[in-house]
């Protein structure tokens, strides 16, 4: 049993260090080797878990990704759909700002290096909730959902480039992303007369 949580603890080691290689400097820029150091562990006990560099990054946006897919299906039905689209991208986004693994992953499909299924479904989910906002009157008529939902994605690619910034430099970016939010959230809502 000991060699199994030694092997299991080696793993998540690995998949800890490879995240904040990837995430740092993406997939080209990291070697198996800086893994190993970072991991403090030896090429053989890598090799053994990975089979390749591929292999570990999948590992890496397998893992990175569930954080995502279960921030997208949390139930947060409020009967305000630009509410909830709020609550989604700002969970998002606070997963991008805080966890090494969600961004490493995120970093890797933008990349193409790994495919996920994860960008479409939030997108499908972001435009179903702006589909229901302009139902409920809480779009702007001019404001087409498709169009919308572009900017999101693009906000959310600038919040995904801007976390991996700030985490390199130390700093946060929290309060920046919420105002950034509510100007795109003032763009999208009606104006009131």
């Amino acid at each position: 049993m000991k060699n199994r949580e030694r092997a299991a603890c080696t793993r998540a080691n690995l998949v800890q260090a490879a995240a904040r290689h990837f995430d740092r400097h993406g997939y080209e820029g990291t070697t198996l080797n800086s893994v190993c150091v970072e991991a403090n562990v030896t090429l053989g006990a890598l090799t053994f878990h990975f089979r390749s560099k591929a292999a570990l990054a999948s590992a890496v946006v397998e893992e990175g990704i569930v954080e995502l897919e279960r921030l997208s299906t949390a139930d947060s039905a409020t009967g305000r759909p630009l509410g909830d689209l709020s609550s989604l991208a700002l969970r998002v986004a606070t997963a991008l700002q805080t966890a090494v693994l969600t961004r490493a992953a995120v970093r890797l499909v933008e990349e193409g290096h790994v495919r996920s299924d994860w960008p479409g479904a939030f997108r499908a989910e972001v435009l179903r909730l702006l589909e229901e906002a302009s139902l409920a009157g809480e779009l702007a008529a001019d404001v087409r959902p498709a169009t919308a939902a572009h900017l999101i994605m693009y906000v959310m690619e600038g919040v995904a480039a801007q976390s991996r910034r700030a985490a390199a430099e130390g700093g946060s970016t929290v309060a920046d992303i919420a105002e950034v939010w509510r100007a795109v959230l003032g763009g999208l809502a009606p104006r009131m007369p």
